[in-house]
């Protein structure tokens, strides 16, 4: 399969009536319990992206804001033929990009501690490890777990920030 060329990619906000075309994507990219709340995610988050090229979809973020202030990129995915070209770090950026847009001061990701692309990805971007005692130094104990559970942390994954607007306080 050939690599389409950089200049026809473009980058599309995904409507939810045609976000079960990006399917493939999840189940390529996801297994178990994390493929079935990818794909409940997908069709029930507020934001989708997708690149697509020729008509053809090569990779999709899903991404909301949790808290006033705080995004949370919930997945980046390229099915597997589309991999190693770059296209998640197009779609990272992008997701970051929207964030920034909505003037959030930060970030944030989970990634299974054992997926070593994923934990790449988002270091090749700044996102540095954290954990909960951490948040709630910034946020406090009630608005950090409010928090975790819109972003629906597993056990077995590492939390990650990225902190967009350093002098812009969090509370």
């Amino acid at each position: 399969m050939t690599q389409a060329p950089v200049e026809d990619m473009e980058l599309v906000t995904v409507p939810k009536s045609e976000r079960s075309q990006l399917e493939f994507i999840l189940d390529e990219s996801f297994e178990g319990l994390y493929l079935w709340h990818s794909r409940r995610t997908l069709h029930n988050i507020e934001l989708v992206r997708a690149l697509r090229s020729s008509g053809r979809f090569l990779g999709l973020s899903m991404v909301k804001m949790v808290a006033e202030g705080s995004g949370y990129v919930y997945y980046v995915a390229v099915p597997l033929q589309s991999r190693r070209k770059g296209l998640g770090g197009k779609l990272l950026d992008d997701a970051l990009a929207h964030f920034d847009e909505l003037h959030a001061s930060e970030v944030f990701a989970s990634v299974g501690e054992d997926n070593v692309e994923s934990n790449a990805l988002f270091s090749s971007r700044g996102f540095e490890r954290t954990n909960r005692a951490e948040i709630a130094k910034r946020h406090g104990q009630i608005r950090t777990i409010n928090m975790y559970r819109e972003m629906m942390v597993v056990y077995g994954e590492i939390l990650l920030r990225k902190e967009l607007r350093p002098d812009v306080p969090t509370l």
